[in-house]
């Protein structure tokens, strides 16, 4: 019903429809009518209205290209609870490496540490990867966050001239707010691993007033940095190769190609910072990255500290 409604909009762009002429074509009521157009405005369409008049389309949301998508193999859905959920049910049934699938809006998007990611539609990225890497173990995939993170921030600074920062080991940002997140999955056991799945959230083109208030003060987006809208279609295709890209060059150098990108875009050096993980914490001043990727940090006892997992503050 709803495609149906839009669908006398596109027709009608030059003019409004009356939702009397919209009630009596599809034999529903102007109350159904008029929850439809509720609808539809949520979902990004400018839709105005006018007394003795009707309604007219008079902007249509920024939507992916989904068929420029999958031409390029990429699985496109309009909304999903979680596209990491989407991508452990793919690569359950098979799915190869390289696997993608990205949503127009995720509704219980997740973060680390069981966290919320808001991720409404039409305004970012939000997209799951599926690698298998079948001849290294899960202990030496563990640098895969920080060559993904490595990997967006690369492009965006010498692509898009984005001042973007990494805050090890998995938070992207700018200006010491947060616009982009990687979460990462395995499954498999302690001497192969069966499949990894990543995670990527990047807010785009959110405007300030569309950030809840509780995050308001701690977020950003592209937009925001930049001053400019971007086609997140190509946004996400340069990314998305760039991405596949490293993950090989990973695959056969490991680690040690990304470790001067990381310290060239990282955050954290030489500042005073506190590391928490599940049932413990340190703090004290991050000195350096480790050749594996790991945080060393020297402690307020002047011992040299190295951690493999946690969240900086």
């Amino acid at each position: 019903m709803k495609k149906n409604i839009l669908e006398f909009l596109q027709n009608k762009q030059d003019g409004y429809i009356s939702g009397s002429y919209i009630s009596r074509e599809l034999g529903i009521s102007r109350a159904a009518v008029w929850k439809q157009i509720r609808e539809l405005r949520r979902k990004g369409y400018q839709i105005s209205a006018r007394s003795n008049c009707g309604y007219r389309l008079e902007e249509e949301p920024d939507k992916l290209d989904s068929d420029l998508l999958e031409k390029h193999g990429i699985k496109y859905l309009p909304s999903v609870d979680s596209t990491n959920l989407v991508a452990r049910h793919l690569a359950e049934e098979g799915h190869p490496s390289y696997t993608t699938i990205i949503a127009e809006e995720q509704l219980r998007g997740r973060g680390r540490r069981g966290r919320d990611w808001y991720s409404p539609s039409y305004s970012g990225l939000w997209f799951s990867v599926i690698l298998r890497p079948e001849m290294i173990n899960p202990a030496a995939a563990a640098p895969v966050t920080l060559v993904t993170a490595a990997s967006l921030a690369s492009s965006l600074n010498k692509n898009q001239d984005l001042p973007v920062k990494i805050k090890w080991p998995n938070d992207l940002l700018i200006k010491s707010k947060k616009f982009g997140g990687i979460l990462s999955e395995i499954k498999g056991e302690p001497d192969r691993i069966e499949y990894l799945v990543l995670g990527i959230g990047l807010n785009i083109n959110q405007q300030e007033e569309n950030f809840p208030a509780d995050i308001k003060t701690r977020a950003t987006s592209l937009l925001l940095e930049s001053g400019k809208v971007f086609d997140r279609t190509s946004l996400f295709l340069t990314l998305w190769k760039d991405l596949c890209r490293a993950y090989e060059v990973f695959l056969e150098e490991g680690f040690a190609p990304f470790r001067d990108q990381l310290l060239t875009y990282n955050s954290f050096l030489g500042q005073e910072v506190k590391v928490t993980w599940a049932g413990g914490s340190l703090e004290g001043v991050a000195c350096d990255l480790d050749r594996d990727g790991s945080l060393l940090i020297m402690d307020n006892k002047g011992e040299l500290q190295k951690i493999y997992y946690g969240e900086i503050s």
